[in-house]
């Protein structure tokens, strides 16, 4: 099976091979290219003693190690987004790392759900741009102090519609990872190049809120992962 990718390079490269150990051939179409400000993340941990930490994206955390660049955080919780951002954390060297499922909002309920927590400090979101909204509008909503800090950019890749035609035209699956890098698969105008098919492919999204950025008339194509793992999205291409 052919198996379009649309994460950013980086993190292609791995799913490439999880696909080719499945023995399928993976197709590599990156969306997005990824800058990080490692500094300045460094920086606003170290500024602040502050209660906790929420990352939505591994990304947030590139470059981070606990004991050397937030070691009075190391026993604070942090409030990740999916398996796969916790995972990141540890590795980091954090000792409490909880994981939410599904999108922004919901993390931010879990967040809340620990007020005492908030009493002397603040949470520090380490965020990327551009970025849905969701988890910063619900923390105002709760009343959960925070502050953002931008730590990494995610720049858009360019490609013509020839381009576009010839890697979407030969796939049989196509993963999305995010709401923001399904949105920029369809403004490229592959709805087009898929509409144009008698046999169009899966299209396979990490969670409900990824799927919503599909076109209503390829919706029957769409598959969801159960979980919020590489290993369930995955899952459905067998």
């Amino acid at each position: 099976m052919r198996v379009l990718v649309t994460r950013p390079q980086n993190k292609a490269e791995k799913t490439g091979a999880l696909l080719a150990a499945m023995g399928h051939q993976p197709v590599f179409m990156p969306l997005f290219e990824t800058v990080h400000h490692v500094d300045e993340a460094r920086e606003a941990i170290a500024r602040e003693s502050w209660a906790a930490l929420a990352v939505t994206s591994t990304e947030a955390l590139h470059g981070i190690e606990a004991k050397r660049d937030a070691p009075d955080m190391i026993d604070r919780p942090v409030f990740a987004v999916g398996a796969e951002t916790a995972g990141r954390a540890r590795d980091a060297g954090f000792t409490r790392v909880f994981t939410g499922q599904g999108n922004g909002e919901r993390l931010a309920e879990a967040i809340a759900a620990e007020p005492s927590l908030f009493i002397r400090a603040p949470l520090l979101y380490l965020a990327g741009s551009p970025r849905a909204p969701w988890l910063e509008r619900r923390l105002e909503a709760l009343h959960v102090p925070f502050e953002t800090v931008t730590v990494y950019a995610m720049e858009p890749v360019t490609y013509d519609a020839k381009e576009v035609d010839a890697l979407v035209g030969a796939t049989d699956a196509i993963l999305f990872y995010s709401h923001m890098t399904a949105a920029r698969f369809f403004a490229l105008g592959a709805g087009k190049a898929l509409a144009g098919r008698n046999d169009p492919p899966a299209l396979i999204c990490l969670s409900a809120n990824v799927a919503h950025a599909v076109p209503a008339e390829l919706a029957d194509h769409v598959r969801i992962a159960d979980r919020t793992t590489e290993k369930s999205l995955l899952a459905l291409l067998a």
